[in-house]
């Protein structure tokens, strides 16, 4: 009798775990409504102005300071996370092809301080040339709702979430790329 009573509760927690996972993978990682703007709330854009993480060098830069000139892609990521590390060489690509006509890639690395040395070298044994700022104390993650890793965040230019996503999907750069193209500056002919 008491096995059957582990099993149901075994099956039970098993079963909110999984609808707790579903909920989680339903819920994107930011939604920043402008009906909350209006309410008087912070605007994504004053939160990414107002989030000041160090670059490789040790230079505080405000991650709204990537916003202006054409769409901006944010990629949470970390050296340890097997779905980012899938993701970085489409996004290096993705970077190199359409940064000419106006795209911002900004990796957002979550190693935390302890790892922080590791990532300069990691990007240039790799050849990854996007900019790379550390957030060593996760204010970031918590502020933008990077809720796993990797995250990805699509802003047009002035910081208004087009896309969200979270773990790595083979492909998903062609996603990424049709729904850059109306938000870039057209091709040169």
């Amino acid at each position: 009798m008491r096995e059957g009573k582990r099993r149901s509760r075994w099956r039970r927690g098993l079963l909110v775990l999984c609808l707790g996972a579903a909920l989680l993978a339903a819920t994107p990682p930011f939604s920043f409504g402008r009906g909350e703007e209006e309410k008087g709330k912070d605007s994504l854009r004053d939160v990414l102005q107002s989030l000041l993480l160090p670059d490789l060098d040790g230079n505080n830069v405000s991650i709204g300071s990537f916003l202006g000139e054409g769409p901006v892609v944010l990629d949470f990521w970390a050296t340890w996370c097997k779905p980012c590390l899938l993701a970085m060489p489409e996004l290096q690509e993705l970077y190199a092809e359409l940064a000419p006509r106006g795209l911002r890639v900004v990796g957002i690395n979550e190693d935390g301080p302890r790892n922080a040395t590791k990532v300069r070298p990691f990007l240039q044994t790799n050849g990854y040339t996007f900019p790379v700022l550390l957030d060593l104390n996760r204010e970031a993650q918590q502020r933008l709702h990077a809720i796993a890793l990797p995250t990805t965040l699509v802003l047009d230019k002035d910081g208004v979430v087009l896309h969200s996503s979270f773990g790595y999907r083979p492909g998903e750069t062609a996603k990424l790329r049709s729904l850059l193209e109306p938000h870039l500056t057209p091709k040169s002919e």
